[in-house]
């Protein structure tokens, strides 16, 4: 027997075995590259990525198997070597498609008591006197922040809340609670907390909301028994899919196996943004609700 047939088997096994775990990068890959066909939901875009990925391997193992060692080694240099695709080493690939399978089998949480009602005057009047969305160094600020975090890849996928979400991580993250002044309300205005990224609940919700509506999103702020937060408008209902998809995307040690929460108003889907939630989304800190304050586009 000659040593190339002795070997035969081992090469046919690796050859299989690259064709079978060429598989999943390929499909991550063709998921940033091909975007999905108009309103298709994120896990049947993966799904089709997957077929696809499937099919270009069997046909490049059957055409030539030296070429799909080729391509092996090409699609991992270019995960971890491509500069456009920084965030998309192995562990990246784990967290979309761990997203995807959490996705599937995790639905969002939509809090069937919400009834929002009328806040009071003055309490409506303090909180939009104190939003600055249109002012040049709150503009700056969240210009800034929303371009932090996920690079341009994850925008191409997700679009703008891509943005909403970097401005969440970095004012969250870097956010310290500081009680008001003692016998007083205070509100901070944004361009004073987006300096001392600290305050109080109402800060928080004030800077978060100003900032959200400083890159063109649509927010408003809550106002619960004894605390206020943002609510950022990211769709419709109909979207729910696509968005849980990306949450647990970008934020899948925070989100690990739990739902997203969000309140739906004559069909518009808003999420929760506020601190004490460890991603967007999260739980509700008090689920009753006695004011939404809105502010015009």
């Amino acid at each position: 027997m000659t040593p190339s047939l002795q070997f035969s088997p081992f090469v046919n096994f690796a050859v299989r075995f690259i064709q079978i775990i060429i598989v999943l990068p390929m499909a991550v890959l063709l998921s940033f590259y091909l975007p999905p066909y108009n309103s298709m939901e994120y896990e049947m875009h993966f799904l089709l990525c997957l077929l696809l990925a499937t099919t270009i391997s069997v046909l490049v193992t059957k055409y030539s198997r030296k070429l799909i060692v080729f391509m092996f080694f090409g699609i991992l240099g270019t995960l971890f070597y491509n500069s456009t695709l920084k965030d998309k080493t192995l562990d990246g690939i784990y967290g979309d498609y761990n997203a995807m399978l959490v996705n599937m089998t995790s639905n969002a949480h939509n809090v069937s008591y919400f009834k929002p009602v009328r806040g009071t005057y003055f309490q409506n009047q303090r909180v939009k006197g104190a939003m600055q969305p249109t002012h040049p160094k709150v503009r700056a600020f969240a210009v800034e922040n929303s371009t932090r975090y996920f690079n341009d890849e994850y925008y191409s996928k997700f679009n703008k809340m891509t943005r909403y979400f970097s401005l969440f991580k970095h004012i969250r993250l870097n956010w310290k609670y500081v009680n008001d002044p003692l016998g007083m309300d205070y509100y901070s205005p944004p361009t004073e907390s987006m300096g001392l990224l600290a305050g109080d609940c109402d800060d928080y919700a004030i800077l978060m909301a100003s900032s959200v509506m400083a890159i063109g999103g649509e927010a408003r702020v809550v106002v619960s028994p004894s605390h206020m937060y943002t609510e950022v408008k990211v769709g419709t209902t109909e979207d729910i899919e696509k968005v849980t998809y990306a949450i647990r995307t970008l934020f899948p040690d925070e989100v690990a196996g739990g739902k997203i929460h969000f309140h739906e108003t004559n069909g518009d889907l808003w999420i929760n943004f506020d601190y004490t939630a460890s991603y967007p989304g999260g739980p509700f800190l008090e689920p009753e609700l006695y004011s939404v304050i809105t502010f015009t586009k």
